[in-house]
């Protein structure tokens, strides 16, 4: 099979040894890459029919002509941001000055199927959970704002709530839970558990497992159907992420989670109470793996002690992220994905 041809376009030279860099980091070999400053070159490259998987065009270099060649992703790297797309719906318009991380995803996203067909290694799904030493530090909402904010850049995101009570639904536009038919499944038919509750699974912007409007032990189910479900998805290969909120607390089934995780982000807040208990914590599990157990200070302000920097767990457990505290309610998924602290932490993982 013959390497899929990227061509990159651009009069600014250091603008393109950017790019040039950030391609080759993730698919070294497994592509063709050209790089073109010289608008002459350009233009003799296209004197005679390309067959391109992806073409970056500068507008001051792009043309229409350049549709008459076989181009699978057209994408032009527009100067000003600006929604919308180019008068020919074929033609993707990107704003050129995005962060390297993100425009790399806007202009491969439509190319994904034939990249990954070039690349010899496995896609691995990759599993984050989120988890704290005490409630109400805004785990849920942190989960869901990074479910929705990786799926808007084309990645694909499947989210599990488990904690015992579940109001992840304030967030969403279809605020039922899970069918009847969806407990009956989970309950008998737990071989294949992905595979047999697709049916029940939902969409906005993100996968997510409906919520669940009643405990476990009243639908007499166990923890265990998370842990076979999560597996089953990883297994299937449907998911860039695997994001899994776990309840708060210190349980054997909430460590096991964190224990099959790829990733495990520990919120915690500025106060004392929940330094006190996260110092806990830390001393009954072993969080020693630092590229696995981030810390994330979620409802930050400088305006207040942070107790958690001034204790010894700062030492230790450095805080990866801070998430500013925002003083207009976020109800929406959307709006979630859009805070800072939640774009940022989404580069953690692309």
């Amino acid at each position: 099979m013959s390497k899929p041809l990227i061509i990159i376009a651009d009069t600014d030279e250091l603008y393109l040894q950017n790019l040039e860099r950030k391609f080759l980091e993730e698919f070294d070999d497994q592509i063709e890459l050209e790089i073109i400053s010289d608008p002459v070159y350009f233009e003799q490259r296209f004197e005679t029919p390309v067959s391109v998987e992806i073409l970056a065009v500068s507008e001051a270099l792009y043309s229409a002509g350049l549709q008459r060649h076989n181009i699978s992703n057209l994408c032009v790297l527009a100067e000003e941001h600006e929604s919308g797309s180019t008068e020919d719906l074929s033609v993707n318009r990107v704003y050129k000055y995005l962060g390297i991380r993100e425009l790399f995803n806007e202009l491969t996203y439509q190319s994904r199927d034939r990249l990954t067909e070039s690349q010899t290694q496995e896609h691995k799904t990759q599993i984050i959970s989120f988890y704290s030493a005490i409630g109400g530090t805004g785990k849920t909402a942190l989960s869901v704002g990074l479910a929705r904010c990786l799926s808007e850049k084309h990645k694909r995101v499947f989210y599990v709530n488990t904690e015992s009570v579940q109001d992840f639904s304030y967030y969403l536009e279809n605020k039922t839970g899970m069918p009847n038919e969806g407990y009956r499944v989970m309950k008998n038919e737990q071989e294949h558990m992905y595979q047999n509750v697709r049916f029940t699974l939902r969409k906005e912007g993100f996968t997510y497992l409906p919520p669940f409007k009643s405990t476990l032990d009243a639908r007499n189910l166990d923890f265990t159907i998370y842990r076979k479900l999560i597996q089953s998805a990883k297994d299937s290969g449907d998911y860039d992420f695997i994001i899994v909120d776990v309840e708060a607390g210190y349980s054997r089934w909430r460590i096991q989670l964190l224990q099959d995780s790829d990733k495990v982000m520990l919120i915690t807040l500025q106060d004392d109470v929940s330094t006190n208990k996260m110092r806990y914590i830390t001393e009954c599990l072993d969080f020693g793996d630092h590229e696995k157990y981030m810390v994330i200070c979620n409802k930050y302000s400088e305006t207040r002690e942070n107790q958690y920097f001034q204790s010894g767990l700062q030492a230790e457990f450095s805080i990866r992220e801070y998430i500013d505290e925002v003083s207009t309610p976020l109800v929406t998924t959307r709006q979630l994905a859009k805070l800072s602290g939640i774009e940022k932490m989404s580069y953690m993982f692309i």
